[in-house]
């Protein structure tokens, strides 16, 4: 297997609130497939994920930025605002946004950063659509960190390219060169309002190499039947994990939106798609470096007190029967009103 010429600097940019449980693997498997630098904002955590992330930043493994909800902006996009402004993010030759539940899986040559680019023709921008992967049916959360399962080997059914679930099924996120743009969105690069917008200014491919088309130059974050493709790559996309860990995510809300109510139980049947059976995300050395970088005492005593705030606020939640019985049966009833 020929080895793909080095693309260049390969910078990830993410925000995060309360992804303490997950964080190490998803940091562990990016720099596997050849990520260089990691800028990472975090927003009101009580969980400790800015303190791991504040650790991290000192070992040299993260660039870590506090990132507080504000009053105009969403921390999402206030964060890639910041991002696409720094120095060391807008001077990389790729930058990958995705956040802390996706993660882009490479299916052509060495299986990294450096095949995709290379098998897509090195354009400006590559969109990589979403498997979203389900539940599969699982109740637990296992979040100890140095023994618990992995993310990626534990929830490996997920949606259908070709006859898409729902209208969620074809989203993307891209990959691309930021000098080419003017900054940064959530699913794919943007250009200032002053910038004139014309065909061909950038090649721009899905992950099959092709041309995205000339529309989503000027907007567009979801595929169609025309370019949907996961031929090179796709991005695993763990929205929900098992009914424990959505009970989470529900508490903690989104970053992209400040309706705190957005999660809820649609949010969780459009997401637990199962059709396709999907283990092809390559988890070779990723136990290995979070286990390495657990080496470090500090962190790993943060890591241990991270799970152990996860399950406590989890217990909590689980006093609550409509929750208790969601995660016994996978059934939920709304809240009965309480009576005056």
């Amino acid at each position: 297997m020929s080895t793909a010429p080095n693309a260049g600097r390969k910078v990830l940019v993410s925000t995060m609130k309360n992804e303490g449980p997950y964080l190490l693997e998803w940091l562990a498997y990016h720099k596997s497939i050849g990520i260089d630098e990691f800028c990472i904002f975090s927003n009101d955590c009580t969980d400790g994920t800015n303190l791991i992330l504040n650790r991290l930043d000192q070992m040299g493994v993260v660039k870590h930025f506090d990132n507080p909800l504000g009053p105009r902006m969403d921390p999402q996009r206030a964060a890639y605002s910041r991002a696409g402004k720094m120095d060391f993010v807008r001077s990389a030759d790729w930058v990958l946004i995705v956040d802390a539940d996706e993660f882009l899986n490479i299916h052509v040559g060495d299986r990294n950063v450096d095949a995709l680019i290379d098998a897509c023709g090195s354009p400006d921008a590559i969109s990589i659509n979403w498997r979203l992967m389900g539940s599969q049916g699982q109740s637990k959360m296992t979040n100890e960190p140095f023994k618990g399962d992995l993310v990626t080997e534990r929830f490996t059914r997920g949606s259908n390219f070709e006859e898409p679930e729902n209208g969620l099924v074809w989203g993307f996120k891209t990959l691309f060169r930021p000098e080419k743009f003017g900054f940064f969105g959530v699913h794919r690069p943007k250009w200032n309002k002053k910038v004139e917008i014309v065909p061909g200014m950038v090649t721009w491919t899905n992950a099959a190499g092709e041309p995205m088309g000339d529309q989503y130059l000027q907007k567009g974050w979801r595929g169609n039947k025309d370019n949907v493709t996961n031929k090179f790559a796709q991005v695993n996309h763990y929205a929900i994990k098992s009914r424990e860990d959505f009970l989470l995510k529900r508490l903690r809300g989104t970053a992209n939106s400040k309706n705190k109510d957005r999660i809820d139980m649609d949010y969780w049947d459009k997401y637990d798609i199962n059709s396709i059976e999907d283990t092809t995300i390559p988890t070779d050395g990723v136990r290995a470096q979070i286990d390495d970088w657990l080496q470090d005492a500090d962190l790993a005593a943060l890591a241990r007190a991270c799970a152990d705030c996860s399950q406590r606020v989890l217990d909590y939640q689980l006093t609550v029967p409509e929750f208790r019985t969601f995660i016994d049966t996978g059934h939920f009833e709304p809240m009965k009103e309480a009576k005056e």
